[in-house]
């Protein structure tokens, strides 16, 4: 649980620096990630949250990452224990793989951030709008029967938990090297 700030300092143990990955195609995808998984792609045009499972991706209405993996500027494929960051360069897409509880220790601080977002909609088909009045807004990949979002107070908000990865300079300033996506809460309640 998470200091009243948000943060939480701990120390597990995990690969240092993953080493830098190729990607060729989303069925490199499947190399890394073999659980269920929640994804974030950062497109030219929009941001989607969906899911991955069973090598496929699950997004609101018609969108596909197959059509539209030219389009993608980072994909985030995430869960409590592993992440698999993708990103585009000159060069094609290039990722990166970490994987927690593996490895050295490392000290960490897990981090949980409010989204934008006091209203939300049902969409019907396992996923839930949450937008503001102003007009941003953000397709979630929860049922809306599992978000508890009738209260609109901070508690009731919906945060996204990222793990921040703690190393040291060489003038032993300690420094962020790495950030991950973790999952999604809502009401203190787990929601991957």
């Amino acid at each position: 649980m998470p200091k009243a700030n948000g943060l939480k300092l701990h120390t597990i143990k995990l690969e240092k620096k993953p080493k830098p990955l190729s990607i060729n195609s989303l069925d490199d995808i499947k190399n890394y990630i073999k659980t269920e998984s929640l994804i974030v792609a950062y497109l030219d045009y929009t941001v989607l949250l969906g899911r991955y499972r069973n090598s496929a991706f699950e997004f609101v209405d018609s969108h596909s990452l197959d059509t539209n993996f030219k389009y993608v500027q980072r994909l985030r494929i995430f869960n409590k224990d592993e992440e698999l960051l993708i990103w585009r360069s000159e060069n094609g897409f290039k990722g990166r793989y970490r994987r927690d509880y593996e490895g050295d220790e490392m000290d960490v601080v897990d981090a949980e951030q409010v989204l934008f977002g006091t209203d939300a909609d049902d969409l019907k088909n396992r996923f839930t709008k949450l937008f503001e009045k102003r007009g941003t807004e953000i397709i979630l990949p929860f049922p809306f029967v599992e978000l508890d979002v009738k209260d609109k107070t901070e508690g009731k908000r919906i945060f996204i938990q990222t793990r921040n990865y703690i190393d040291y300079n060489k003038a032993c300033q300690a420094t962020y090297v790495d950030c991950r996506f973790m999952g999604f809460t809502n009401n203190g309640k787990d929601l991957t």
